[in-house]
């Protein structure tokens, strides 16, 4: 059994045995991004819920990166070795790494796991947001914000605040928008 820390959307996870706690030496960002128009029907997209299309337009998402001195909330998850295709399949804009080292649970939350994880962006979904930037046209989905808010509401009464205090607000806008997810 491994566990993965979640940081953002994965937080919202309600799993059974997670470990709520901080990753020492990363910090949080707004830094990933994929294009909504890549990929066909069976591809994650974004569909806009007033309009029900597919608008041509970047989707940002949080990540993390190595930060001497930093630390960020979150949650680590067990995954069974037969889940995890299907969470690394989720987390199409990302790559898994082991961060065993750098996992520490909360206080009162007992020994850190054996065997931790996180993902952490793409080199690709890094462009695309620095493309993005330029091109001014990407966005965070509404729904994805108020989820990752949501489920750090749930870690605790400083679970929230700490979220916001150490995650820079996003430089996109919010737009309403559904998670098409393949089948």
């Amino acid at each position: 059994m491994i566990y993965v820390f979640g940081y953002a959307s994965l937080v919202a996870l309600e799993e059974p045995g997670a470990v709520p706690g901080r990753l020492r030496g990363y910090r949080r960002f707004w830094g990933a991004a994929m294009n909504n128009w890549e990929g066909g029907a069976a591809a994650k997209h974004w569909l806009d819920r007033d309009t029900g299309e597919r608008p041509r337009i970047r989707v940002a998402y949080l990540d993390i990166e190595p930060c001497e001195g930093a630390s960020l909330n979150g949650l680590a998850i067990p995954v069974d070795p037969q889940r995890l295709p299907s969470l690394d399949a989720r987390e199409i804009n990302y790559r898994r790494v082991d961060v065993t080292g750098a996992f520490e649970p909360s206080p009162g939350e007992g020994e850190a796991p054996p065997c931790v994880h996180t993902y952490v962006g793409l080199d690709a979904a890094h462009e695309r947001c620095r493309q993005g930037v330029a091109a001014a046209d990407t966005f965070v989905s509404r729904d994805y914000l108020a989820g990752v808010r949501r489920g750090f509401e749930r870690l605790g009464s400083d679970a929230l605040a700490e979220f916001e205090r150490t995650t820079a607000p996003s430089p996109f806008p919010e737009r309403d928008l559904r998670v098409v997810l393949p089948a």
